[in-house]
């Protein structure tokens, strides 16, 4: 177990210096986390690096894989082993190891900005599905290493594995991964039209499809077109993700 596990924490430092005083904090995360999955459909669980397991685990079944969310939190990264198929296990090792080799390039002041999110497959009950993997920091140990990781999983609308970005909270920087040339791409900024950002803008008063069709004079289906557009640009799942990755990016 333990030598399948090392590639999922490299380059993590073996010692985060992180004490058993300094578990108490972690039962706020817990119970934030486990408020939070009352209130989604995507599963949740919280990595911890230091220990090398998940310290929390939601009850959300699309994860688990026909387990409870105690037998995966009980298996931790040997769980990826057993539903991860082997021809992408290798693949996911990769963008673990590229993911942290990022994180580690960047000043400590800044390790707590960027979220990672990635598809995989897993198999559940025989058949496969492709999942989309958010993962952001924490905490750090007091050296500035990766203690406590934040994992959202939802189903990914994308066809195919890979699709491996980074995304600076704080201003419009994303990174994209290139399998090819294993290193990190700076990401041009999405180029919105002026359209686009108009229905961005009435999204945010909460105004329907049709009643910003209304507003703009167009179809209710051509505002859904450029609503698939703008998902497209700023590879979000729906407008609610949509205006937060542009409200992030200052694109409105």
């Amino acid at each position: 177990m333990q030598q399948e596990m090392k590639p999922f924490f490299s380059p993590i430092h073996n010692d985060l210096q992180i004490s058993e005083s300094d578990y108490a904090q972690t039962e706020v995360c817990i119970a934030m986390a486990d408020a939070m999955a009352r209130t989604t459909n995507h599963s949740l669980y919280i990595i911890d690096y230091n220990r090398k397991n998940f310290l929390y685990v939601s009850s959300n079944p699309l994860f688990l894989c026909g387990y409870s969310a105690e037998e995966v939190k009980e298996k931790g990264y040997d769980f990826y082993f057993e539903v991860v198929p082997a021809n992408e296990l290798q693949k996911l090792i990769e963008i673990n190891e590229a993911g942290f080799k990022f994180y580690y390039n960047q000043p400590i002041e800044k390790r707590l900005n960027f979220v990672i999110e990635y598809d995989f497959p897993i198999q559940v009950s025989g058949h496969g599905h492709l999942i989309h993997h958010k993962l952001a920091p924490i905490l750090l140990s007091k050296n500035g290493n990766i203690w406590l990781t934040f994992c959202t999983v939802s189903l990914s609308p994308k066809k195919t594995a890979g699709n491996v970005r980074i995304s600076d909270k704080t201003n419009a920087d994303r990174f994209v991964y290139s399998f090819e040339g294993r290193r990190w791409k700076k990401q041009q900024e999405p180029l919105l039209s002026e359209r686009e950002r108009e229905i961005l803008q009435l999204s945010v008063k909460g105004l329907s499809n049709v009643e910003i069709g209304e507003y703009l004079f167009i179809d209710a289906n051509t505002v859904k077109f450029h609503k698939k557009k703008l998902f497209e640009k700023l590879h979000a799942e729906n407008i609610t993700e949509a205006i937060g990755i542009a409200t992030n990016m200052k694109l409105i």
